[in-house]
């Protein structure tokens, strides 16, 4: 029977140094929740009564094996259906799109199977194959009975398949949307897909409002901020290891979800390799499910790239307990950017084997990346007011710079249970990336009208990494509370190989850039071969319980991880050490989470990020000092509901980051500045209609600088950090057009500064996406899907600001087309 359903302590602090008031903050963050919140209830109410009002719905099941439709079928309507699996063998659906009532989608779903569904007393149903039984096949009407679903929880999503309901949280392991005390959301492959994203960073800049790209379209890599703070590709975790996934950019065929975690992740995660603080991003790699998968993607995207991309998924064994996939894509051609052209290759392959208490994964990544003219943003010089912004199609790259990346990664992972309540695992994982690139990185505006200084510099290199976790999780009960304890031990260590060749400085500009021969005379002084730069070993020992009373209503979670982190630096020329750092640090976390209804959960939460110590500047009188770990802290309160085909949140946070700075009397550095992140969000994900799905939100920010070097720019604005974000992503399955559903995106971003003294700005901006696509609804066993997006519909040309203080133009107006084929 089958079923379907549903760090070392930082430097002491100046004494004028002002802390910060946690209790102040929580005053007014409950305060704000809790009128938010007033009407919970009543929403609840109103929804539950609405869906009983209104059974219809809106469905977009595609033409395939019955098999998997009826998964589907069961995760959007909650209606459990139960059939032998000899009724549905190699039987194919011609798919359900539009709006119907869960049991006119079924019969749809049946039409031409020889299949009928037979209602149940627990509103469900039980399928069978008349024919089949007056053959006497054995296929007799099924018995109205419960049966258990046989379908992963990972896979439950919010109406429309984008949103995931299941995150997975590092050293707590996977969690429910409401079982998670801090700010989270997972974005799932049918999201990446449709939205037609070949990076992570086309999802997570495009759709979320607490994140922005933190360097813009036309460069070589991606980078974003979360919550205002910085956050580069090194830091994005594969499968929970961090040193994974490639440096610059990271491809989106072999992901499976997204999960985006907002704020500081120490304890769930260890300390991340470049320090970020803002949140943690984690990709889990595709499996294959139970049915078989062969698709195939045409794609194009102006100016002239095309692309192909393979997806093939298959399950072996008498029981499917074998299982491979595997995705190969190949895309090259011209960008919207002048001179400006890119090639990728990409191949993956992820295998599994799971058994009753056995569960083995692997992933072998492969990812081969050229650019050329890659375009960089720019610094603006001081007394400089900021230009108006260029045609976003203008590149000021040299036609020889380029850019040429490989990476390749393997991982492995190993699950027993060794009883039904305790479960050990394993994980190990290896990285090679090779980079060789040539560029203008980070001109100076220094003029009004435009004019940039910049020089050509070639590097050339690798990151060599090497990653591993062991652990366990168990569940007991001490009387009446239950626990799920996590205990895990990492370690990663990783080595930056690199060289270098520049040349002299140039002069160009951002309306009229100037072309230039190749420069080959190298500069001698900042001229030197391949070799050790760096070498890093991040190794932590975490704890961590969730105690959960009276049946789950409320779930208290706390722990503790030890991070130790050694690092040495050497000299370019001679590969002497330069620096060299030892030091650990405990980062704490405690979170709460009530739970008042089966809809509803309420959070509070106190969690650190660690960053390795800084290296103080040259100019410092203590240059050669060395720093301990040093910890950023977030408080933060929210709610959470789920609807069952939509879901919402809101969070309200304080972030406080230590800061660097030199004392302008005694120029003594110190890490006695502190900038201070303030804010609110709300964000909403699924139907909200028939036919209708939105995905966005919108993250108000007060991020100040509280303490500055001399005190001079206390209370200003902090760098690159805008005040309002907001994103709305919406669905419009079209009624009269079986198949077509319509899609628009907006993203603003308010006013930002580029100086500490906020002297230069950059103007707010808004940017709108039009899209659709069409399934061709036959009979045929190969349904074709076509897709169209439009970014920036208007061509309206902006810039954006980073917390570095950088310059960006931002995307240029770009056509993407795709045509899938399921054979």
């Amino acid at each position: 029977m089958h079923s379907a359903q549903t760090a070392g302590t930082p430097a002491r602090p100046l004494q004028s140094r002002k802390a910060s008031n946690p209790s102040r903050f929580l005053k007014w963050s409950a305060l704000t929740i809790a009128l938010s919140l007033a009407y919970a209830p009543q929403l609840v109410q109103a929804q539950a009564a609405s869906q009983q009002a209104a059974a219809a719905r809106s469905f977009n099941i595609q033409p395939g094996p019955l098999r998997g439709a009826l998964e589907q079928y069961a995760r959007t309507t909650g209606v459990n259906v139960a059939y032998d699996s000899a009724i549905v063998q190699n039987v194919n659906t011609t798919g359900v799109s539009g709006t119907y009532s869960p049991a006119d989608a079924l019969g749809v779903l049946l039409r031409g199977s020889g299949v009928e569904a037979i209602p149940q007393p627990d509103g469900g149903f039980a399928l069978r194959n008349p024919q089949a039984a007056q053959r006497g096949d054995g296929q007799a009407p099924l018995p109205a009975i419960t049966v258990t679903s046989n379908t992963d929880a990972e896979k439950s999503t919010f109406a429309g398949g984008q949103v995931a309901r299941v995150s997975s949280l590092g050293l707590l392991g996977k969690k429910s949307f409401l079982d998670v005390p801090f700010s989270a959301v997972s974005f799932t492959s049918k999201l990446i897909q449709d939205q037609q994203a070949t990076s992570v960073a086309d999802i997570l800049t495009g759709l979320d409002p607490s994140v922005r790209a933190a360097i813009g379209n036309s460069n070589r890599y991606d980078a974003y901020t979360i919550r205002g703070f910085r956050v580069p590709n090194s830091d994005v975790a594969l499968n929970g290891l961090y040193g994974l996934l490639p440096n610059y950019r990271i491809g989106s065929d072999s992901v499976e979800r997204i999960d985006l975690l907002r704020g500081p992740s120490a304890l769930l995660n260890g300390i991340a390799p470049g320090g970020s603080v803002g949140g943690a991003v984690n990709i889990m790699t595709k499996r294959a499910g139970d049915e078989p998968l062969t698709e195939g993607t045409l794609e194009y995207s102006s100016k002239s790239r095309k692309g192909v991309h393979a997806d093939l998924g298959r399950r072996f064994g008498d029981d499917n307990q074998f299982g491979v996939r595997i995705n190969a894509a190949v895309r090259d051609g011209d960008t919207p950017y002048d001179n400006q052209s890119m090639r990728t290759n990409s191949l993956s392959v992820g295998a599994d084997y799971k058994s009753r208490r056995l569960r083995i994964e692997g992933d072998l990544i492969y990812q081969d990346d050229w650019m050329r003219a890659p375009e960089r943003g720019y610094n603006v010089a001081a007394g400089v007011r900021v230009p108006s912004v260029p045609d976003a199609n203008i590149n000021v790259s040299q036609v020889y710079d380029f850019s040429d990346t490989q990476s390749t990664t393997g991982f492995g992972k190993v699950e027993y249970d060794l009883t039904d309540d305790v479960t050990a695992y394993a994980t190990l994982g290896g990285n090679k990336f090779n980079f060789n690139k040539r560029e203008s990185p980070g001109g100076t505006i220094t003029t009004n009208s435009g004019t940039v200084s910049t020089v050509s510099t070639a590097q050339f290199g690798s990151y060599e990494t090497y990653t591993g976790e062991v652990g366990f999780r168990a569940k007991l009960a001490t009387g009446p509370v239950r626990h799920e304890v996590s205990v895990s031990a990492n370690r990663m260590h990783q080595t930056y190989r690199l060289g270098q060749t520049a040349y002299a400085t140039y002069l160009t500009n951002i309306y009229n850039p100037v072309t230039l021969p190749q420069q080959t005379v190298p500069l001698a002084a900042t001229t030197y071969g391949e070799g050790p730069a760096n070498e890093v070993t991040l190794q932590s020992y975490a704890v961590a319980d969730t105690l959960s009373f009276a049946d789950g209503l409320v779930q208290l979670t706390g722990g503790l991880r030890r991070q130790n982190v050694e690092s040495q630096t050497y000299a370019p020329t001679t590969a002497a050490i330069t620096r060299k750092y030892d030091s650990s640090a405990t980062t704490p976390m405690v979170g709460i989470v009530v739970r008042p209804t089966k809809t509803l959960s309420l959070y509070a939460s106190y969690i650190e990020a660690l960053t390795q110590g800084p290296q103080p500047p040259a100019n410092a009188v203590n240059s050669a000092d060395v720093f301990a770990p040093f910890k950023t802290k977030q408080y933060e309160m929210g709610a959470k509901v789920d609807y069952g085909t939509f879901g919402a949140s809101a969070s309200i946070f304080q972030i406080t980051s230590p800061v660097g700075i030199t004392d302008p009397t005694t120029r003594i550095y110190s890490l006695d500045g502190e900038q201070r992140h303030r804010g609110l969000e709300f964000s909403g994900f699924g139907e909200v209609a028939r036919g209708v799905r939105l995905l966005g939100g919108i993250t108000f920010l007060d991020a100040k600088l509280t303490q500055t070097a001399g005190g001079t720019n206390n209370g200003k604005r902090a760098i690159g950090v805008p005040r309002l974000q907001a994103n709305l992503s919406g669905e419009w399955d079209v009624p009269q057009i079986a198949g077509l559903t319509s899609t628009a995106r907006v993203v603003h971003t308010g006013q930002t500064y580029l100086d500490a003294a906020n002297t230069q700005s950059v103007p707010s901006w808004t940017r709108f996406d039009l899209g659709a696509r069409y399934t061709l609804q036959t009979s045929s066993k190969n349904p074709v899907t076509l897709r169209a997006n439009i970014t920036n519909l208007f061509n309206r040309h902006h810039w954006e600001a980073n917390p570095s203080g950088y310059l960006l133009v931002g995307s240029a107006r770009a056509l993407t087309l795709t045509a899938s084929v399921n054979f």
